[in-house]
């Protein structure tokens, strides 16, 4: 086999092969295209976020503008401690760069604890305000001409804070089925101030405006939480997007020859990749989704389904540089086992050497030839995993077989896979070699073959 450029099998070589291919690094560092892209995107989906809150502040303002003076001070109020707990749960979701790990998980608990944090603080300084309003109106009870004139006051209020809820928030995707209870109970205060009963028209009102002041404050904090975990989600799935397109095609290079080539992953890692891609757009159109936008639950599924699918994706990219390197060594060991075979058999190497289907994760076969037109086909095939080796030789001798040749021929093997190294290289003499293994133009042609049997 002389005139092919020979690269040296050895135990250094293989086990160095073997640590680059079971690492894969993280790129976020060393990318910075890629961590550009990811924070693009982020940034994109935050400016549209704000986007709407803010729309969505306007309308409620202009909404409570009819509120009477004292109910107008609370709602400004709590506006302002709302807008202030949603910044800061949006702007830490915004601006966290932390790796694709546990910390996403991590990063979705920190602003659950965010929101119920922001959440029992504005009901404890809506109920001190309130109590101000409750102290206020037993004030004006004895001011006004009737308690009548404060209980129409306290259910027109509340009338408009549930009509700028129904009409600016979402509250049946953040608090399904509570406006509509609230709504049966207001009716009843609207009648009871109707019919003249003060009193009862009254502490029903104060008591409306205190639960609705509630419910706008959760919906509008659990639109904050969930918008800042779908900021995290969407960071998580751009990554691994970013991921799966950088590492379909990588470089690899051969430091002894100096040379470098580039890696198709998903060909040597038999579609893997591809899976994991399509699953990857599935999350991300799911992410993206408007109409039906996901849950909390889903998006921290998501987040961490994403986690997983960056595993599966380092060890194909792994198994691809793994099995890119053991084809190379398939090919290498090929001619080291024909230069085994010539002196020891007299045969010689016949030019003829080939994958099976021509395709290079698949077997490779090499053909030696007796002047008495004996043949014997060197097989070096790939194991389970596709990330070493097994060796058989196939003879086809024209006369009496040689069982002392075929034990010296494969000793010979043995003894020099162990003196490179290659421990986990088995060697065998195939018994009733087929005869279709002859055939080179065939094998050519025939897909490929992973870990051949021994045959018996």
């Amino acid at each position: 086999m002389s005139g092919k450029k020979r690269i040296t099998v050895d135990e250094d070589a293989w086990q160095e092969a073997m640590s680059k291919a079971n690492r894969l690094r993280d790129v976020e560092r060393e990318l910075p295209g890629m961590v550009a892209a990811v924070q693009r995107a982020q940034e994109q989906q935050a400016a549209r976020d704000r986007a709407a809150v803010q729309e969505r502040q306007d309308q409620l303002a202009k909404q409570l503008a009819s509120l009477s003076q004292q109910a107008r001070q609370i709602e400004a109020s709590t506006s302002r401690r709302i807008s202030v707990a949603t910044a800061t749960i949006m702007n830490e979701a915004r601006e966290a760069n932390r790796q694709l790990r546990a910390e996403t998980r991590d990063l979705l608990d920190q602003q659950e604890q965010q929101f119920d944090t922001a959440l029992s603080a504005e009901r404890a300084e809506r109920q001190r305000e309130a109590e101000d309003l409750r102290q206020q109106l037993a004030y004006d009870r004895a001011v006004k001409a009737s308690v009548l004139d404060a209980a129409q006051t306290a259910v027109a209020d509340t009338r408009v804070l549930h009509e700028a809820i129904a009409k600016s928030l979402p509250h049946e995707r953040f608090a399904p089925g509570q406006l509509a209870r609230l709504t049966d109970r207001l009716a009843i205060a609207e009648a009871s101030a109707a019919a003249g009963i003060g009193e009862t028209a009254l502490a029903q009102g104060q008591e409306l405006f205190l639960s609705l002041g509630e419910l706008r404050a959760e919906v509008e904090l659990r639109d904050a939480e969930w918008r800042a975990a779908h900021l995290t989600t969407l960071r998580a799935v751009t990554t691994l997007a970013e991921h799966i397109n950088y590492n379909s095609m990588i470089t690899v290079t051969d430091e002894e020859l100096g040379v470098s080539a580039e890696l198709d992953v998903d060909y040597w890692s038999e579609g893997e990749l591809s899976s994991i891609r399509a699953e990857a757009d599935r999350l991300a159109a799911r992410v993206s989704a408007e109409a039906d936008p996901p849950t909390l639950a889903e998006l921290r599924g998501i987040s961490e389904r994403s986690v997983v699918l960056n595993d599966r994706l380092s060890d194909a990219v792994a198994a691809a540089r793994a099995r890119q390197w053991a084809s190379q060594i398939r090919v290498n060991m090929a001619e080291m086992v024909v230069d085994l075979l010539e002196p020891i058999t007299g045969y010689t190497w016949d030019g003829d050497a080939t994958f099976a289907g021509d395709d290079q994760r698949g077997a490779f076969y090499s053909k030696l030839k007796h002047p008495d037109q004996s043949e014997i086909v060197v097989e070096i095939a790939p194991d389970e995993d596709g990330k070493s080796c097994v060796i058989h030789v196939m003879s086809y001798e024209t006369g009496e077989p040689d069982e002392s040749q075929r034990v010296t021929r494969v000793k010979a093997i043995t003894d020099s896979l162990r003196e490179q190294g290659l421990t986990g290289t088995s060697a065998a003499e195939a018994d009733n070699a087929d005869p279709a293994f002859k055939d080179f133009t065939r094998i050519r042609q025939r897909p490929a073959v992973r870990a051949v049997p021994e045959r018996a």
